[in-house]
């Protein structure tokens, strides 16, 4: 097999590219349903929780291409461990060649610091999600000393099927469409909803704003919230991303976060949510939904989502290694 001399450098935004059709030269062969385009790139290398000098690793080949890459992205606010989540491919036409073994190592090394510079009072851990149509990745995961802990599912709908009626709202509560006003309320229900799930970590401010309802595929015309007052005891935040459509052919509307605070549970909230966005999906020419669940949510969420006719189109695991 040709041996590679690549060059090892950070990442810079002048990557954004280059990045960009990296990964969809991976996605050709992986097959994991993530579709990105270059404004998505751009966002996430434009994170400022991101240090791209020290948080990336790239190899380049003699002739400037990207062959591959990773991100060590840690949390400034942590709840019960320090999960350092890593993010990362080999272009195809390059694997097996000892790059992702290097990725995966300077990684693991780099998250080690980040807990070390951030959390250190606290334990740590490593992340690596590693898709089910990608056992190669799984290896190299093994092979580093990452164990699996953690399962999950992609799931879709096709909405051109009877979907499940809206049911009504319970009494004293009301549902209303997402409000901008309400969104330090909503961040600060989400930490609560969440807070007794696995890998959770409460978002802080610059965080929400990046990756929930500051995200450019954010669509609060097909977000929920459920108000019992003032208060805010359910919520559905979707988002739109025109690289799968444009992938695909289908439109599709995510459901990025889902969750119900404890006070209000067993109400059904979940399930008129549920309902309540599949219907603004669809009159919003949409072809199908999305969404992500962890197959240990001591919720019962997996159970929810099929009953509202959601099957599952990939998995994916998450790998864990302590960090000291």
């Amino acid at each position: 097999m040709e041996t590679l001399t690549p060059t090892w450098r950070a990442l810079s935004l002048a990557d954004t590219a280059a990045v960009t059709a990296l990964v969809a030269a991976a996605e050709e062969v992986d097959r994991t349903g993530e579709h990105y385009d270059e404004s998505d790139i751009a966002e996430e290398m434009g994170d400022p929780t991101i240090d791209l000098a020290r948080d990336t690793l790239a190899a380049v080949a003699p002739d400037g291409a990207l062959l591959g890459y990773c991100v060590a992205f840690g949390t400034r606010a942590v709840r019960d461990v320090d999960r350092v989540r890593l993010f990362g491919t080999v272009r195809p036409d390059a694997r097996g060649r000892g790059l992702g073994r290097r990725l995966v190592d300077w990684a693991g090394d780099r998250a080690a610091q980040l807990h070390r510079e951030l959390h250190p009072d606290v334990p740590g851990e490593a992340l690596l999600q590693v898709p089910d149509t990608v056992p190669t990745a799984a290896a190299l995961a093994r092979a580093a000393g990452y164990q699996p802990v953690r399962w999950w599912y992609d799931m879709r709908r096709d909405l051109s099927a009877p979907l499940p009626a809206v049911p009504p709202v319970p009494a004293g509560l009301a549902l209303v469409p997402h409000r901008a006003e309400r969104d330090e309320d909503l961040r600060l229900a989400h930490g609560d909803a969440f807070a007794g799930h696995w890998g959770s970590t409460p978002p802080d401010r610059q965080r929400w704003e990046q990756w929930f309802t500051g995200s450019r595929a954010f669509r609060p015309d097909l977000s929920w919230l459920v108000l019992d007052g003032e208060q805010i005891a359910g919520y559905l935040n979707s988002y739109y991303f025109p690289a799968s459509t444009e992938a695909t052919g289908r439109r599709e509307g995510y459901i990025g976060q889902i969750g119900v605070r404890v006070p209000w549970r067993r109400r059904g909230l979940g399930a008129l949510l549920i309902a309540a966005a599949l219907s603004g999906f669809r009159d919003a020419g949409f072809d199908q939904a999305a969404l992500d669940v962890d197959t240990g949510n001591t919720t019962n969420a997996l159970a929810l989502y099929e009953r509202a006719g959601f099957t599952v189109s990939h998995g994916s695991v998450s790998w864990s290694r302590p960090l000291g």
